[in-house]
């Protein structure tokens, strides 16, 4: 039986991508880069903002300056998180349900920690979740099962009471790392092949879908 369910933030709960665009061209516009399609952003999307900036500044820029586009952008989608992004059609009633039926839920993400509770804040105020986890300095990012681990500690669940839901194959990785069954979601960031293929347990094609697999 399912005491906990884990959620990933972008792509999964928050539609965020026309926020992160933005941020995105705003970051390329000051340092003078060419601007970037919502394509190219969402490739780059779900390992946390500096991977995203290492795959967007143009071939054989520095280390150095990489770091630098990256806080700046860091702090410009900071600023700007809040303006387009929503949740996704039939989350929050999917939220509502589970967490009436004393279902436990967290939030698992790889984006900075300050911006993920911002915008579960904003978005969810009537939501009660176990735990809220960005990226910190002091738990590595997903892939990594280490956050998984800490929030099933958190719920007091087995990883065997838990199921991971995320859009995109670190998220199924990171289920599989913690020994927590992945449910993929196919309203994200990305596609059915990578979803399979990074080892989903089951997919999702609507949110509601998670309702009617809980009660299987």
């Amino acid at each position: 039986m399912i005491k906990g369910v884990i959620f990933d933030l972008d792509g999964t709960t928050l539609y965020t991508l026309d926020d992160l665009h933005h941020a995105v061209n705003l970051t390329m516009r000051h340092f003078g880069f060419p601007e970037k399609t919502p394509d190219e952003v969402r490739a780059g999307v779900g390992n946390g903002f500096q991977k995203l900036i290492d795959a967007i500044v143009p071939e054989g820029t520095k280390e150095e300056k990489r770091k630098k586009v990256g806080l700046y952008y860091r702090d410009i989608y900071r600023e700007n998180c809040c303006i387009d992004t929503k949740p996704y059609e039939g989350m929050k009633e999917v939220l509502k349900i589970l967490q009436k039926n004393g279902i436990q839920l967290a939030i698992n993400s790889n984006k900075s920690d300050n911006t993920t509770k911002i915008l579960i804040g904003k978005c969810f105020p009537d939501i009660s979740f176990t735990e809220v986890m960005g990226a910190r300095e002091d738990i590595p990012r997903k892939p990594d099962p280490t956050g998984a681990q800490m929030i099933l500690d958190l719920m007091k669940i087995s990883k065997e009471e838990a199921l991971y839901v995320g859009d995109s194959d670190t998220d199924m990785l990171t289920g599989k790392n913690a020994g927590i069954r992945t449910a993929g979601c196919l309203w994200g960031y990305r596609d059915l092949k990578t979803l399979k293929e990074s080892g989903a347990d089951i997919i999702l094609s609507r949110p509601e879908e998670l309702l009617n697999y809980l009660n299987e």
